[in-house]
């Protein structure tokens, strides 16, 4: 009987010490660990480097635009990195987690973890950053050459997807510059044209509510994502073609042809195949029908 209960303590006694292990009791007292402050200028910042688990990105500003140059050389989500700059701005450490490099992936500081690297003038920080802390407001970074692990107040959200740090714009005609256009949907063509004030379809009246509804998704146009294996010359005998006039005397085309159960379109002079959903390419490509005026 009595070995029976050394047993069953001696068990009970693992068991309390792999929780221990796990829950980080072997840690350090955090209290008896000084906080550094992270002060990022992220105002300053010229270049960003983002390694992701499965590839890397490369970000440069130039004037007040961004630009993405690898894996990709093309414009930048403005947005995306407006945020992430300002997550990282108001992100403060809060208490250290541990130094141990065994217990790395306990904080998702591992191969899942991102990375950023900022760089201004006159200095560079990298931040490693798990996906989520113990809690959904909270995450664990690594900073620098600092070993030690710190449990945060605040979080910073790193897209794992390279395509939502590119610009999805297409075009942007704004409200009020189109004169007219030209809408080709496979054989068939019709022109809408501003005519004193009154917008016509080939030679009816148009309705103008339905044709400035039209008009406004190009103010601006944004794509749902890209086809980088599919080159814009592939577009040049296009099912689906739009022909723009503006006030200021240009001319904006857009093409698209079906593409893997999505939309291939490119713009005209453009470099990128962009991708859009079905659905929306009546709401691009519009039937002449659904623009002319109530009973014509």
């Amino acid at each position: 009987m009595r070995q029976k209960q050394t047993l069953v303590l001696g068990g009970t006694l693992v068991l309390l010490l792999a929780l221990a292990w796990f829950s980080g009791v072997f840690d350090r007292n955090p209290s008896s660990i000084r906080v550094p402050e992270l002060d990022l200028p992220t105002n300053e910042v010229t270049h960003i480097s983002v390694t992701l688990p499965d590839t890397e990105l490369s970000l440069e500003k130039q004037g007040s635009r961004w630009f993405m140059r690898a894996p990709v050389d093309m414009p930048a989500d403005s947005l995306t990195i407006a945020r992430v700059l300002t997550e990282l701005s108001d992100l403060s450490l809060n208490n250290r987690a541990t130094s141990n490099t065994d217990r790395y992936e306990v904080y998702g500081i591992d191969s899942t973890a991102s990375a950023v690297t900022l760089t201004w003038p006159d200095g560079s920080e990298e931040i490693v950053i798990s996906r989520q802390g113990r809690d959904y407001m909270s995450i664990y970074v690594r900073i620098g050459d600092d070993p030690n692990v710190y449990s945060t107040n605040g979080r910073v959200t790193i897209n794992q997807d390279p395509e939502r740090w590119r610009d999805r714009g297409v075009v942007d005609l704004g409200m009020g510059t189109v004169t007219s256009a030209r809408v080709t949907r496979q054989d068939v063509s019709y022109e809408v044209s501003l005519d004193g004030g009154t917008w016509m379809v080939n030679d009816q009246p148009g309705d103008s509510l339905q044709i400035t509804n039209w008009l406004r998704r190009f103010a601006p146009l944004n794509a749902d994502g890209f086809f980088d294996d599919l080159p814009v010359q592939v577009l040049t005998d296009a099912s689906y073609r739009v022909d723009f006039s503006t006030n200021v005397n240009a001319t904006v085309s857009l093409q698209a042809m079906h593409a893997e159960s999505a939309v291939a379109l490119v713009s005209g002079g453009g470099q990128f195949t962009y991708r859009i959903f079905e659905s929306r390419l009546d709401q691009i490509f519009p039937e002449r029908e659904s623009l002319l005026a109530q009973g014509e």
